[in-house]
């Protein structure tokens, strides 16, 4: 699998992350790593539509309607979250909707970008498990799929809903340092239709196996750390 190690961000990434960091309800916001990768795709992939699970207070949102003259439909079931996204968003009132409950269907059949950045079911992240792989083989056509920081489950589902129609491959970004934190990455899928049921099972197997060498190393790397804590002691 190719890795991306960013080691410096563009001014406009920065300024983001800088700035929804200090606004009400970022506590979870997207990190630097993922605006700076969506910001170099979208200026390669120039994209008309886009559907973004979980808008929070509305860091990637901004970027995207910033940043592109896509069209973007946003899942946020949290009414707090709603209102952020309303203020952050409201110089691009005609270019956006919010998508108050995960159990609606995506407005559009084709998306250019799908961006995971929520909707997982668990405590504070809205929707719910299988959002992804439903929303995912609703889509009859997307040209990337984008997951932030380390959601393996939903990575798991968005490949196996994938595996109906497309063909694919991975591109992860690897965790940063930015500001003196180090901040989570992300990870790419980027798409392309195949009718050979075989060729799809098979790109299907070997992302399952790139995929579990991954989580198995990091599950490898935590549980040395604990090791090394319980010696120490």
């Amino acid at each position: 699998m190719r890795k991306i190690k960013l080691n410096s961000f563009s001014p406009e990434a920065a300024a983001i992350y800088r700035d929804f960091k200090q606004r009400p309800g970022s506590g979870h916001i997207a990190k630097p790593v993922t605006i700076e990768a969506l910001l170099q795709l979208i200026q390669k992939l120039q994209p008309r539509r886009i559907l973004e699970m979980g808008g929070g207070i509305g860091a990637i949102s901004y970027t995207l309607l910033k940043h592109s003259k896509a069209r973007v439909d946003v899942y946020e079931d949290s009414e707090f979250c709603r209102e952020q996204l309303r203020q952050a968003l409201r110089e691009f009132t005609d270019r956006y909707q919010i998508i108050e409950d995960y159990r609606v269907l995506p407005p559009a059949r084709e998306y250019d970008l799908v961006i995971v950045d929520g909707g997982s079911g668990r405590s504070g992240d809205g929707g719910f498990r299988e959002a992804v792989w439903l929303y995912l083989n609703y889509i009859q056509d997307v040209k990337a799929v984008y997951v932030e920081g380390n959601r393996h489950i939903q990575r798991l589902l968005a490949r196996r809903a994938l595996r109906h129609r497309f063909i694919y491959r991975l591109i992860a970004y690897a965790d940063a340092e930015f500001d003196g934190e180090v901040v989570h990455g992300g990870l790419l899928m980027k798409t392309r239709k195949s009718e050979s049921r075989l060729l799809r099972w098979l790109c299907f197997a070997y992302w399952e196996l790139v995929e579990w060498k991954a989580i198995r190393n990091a599950l490898l790397y935590r549980l040395q750390k604990v090791k090394k804590l319980f010696k120490i002691r």
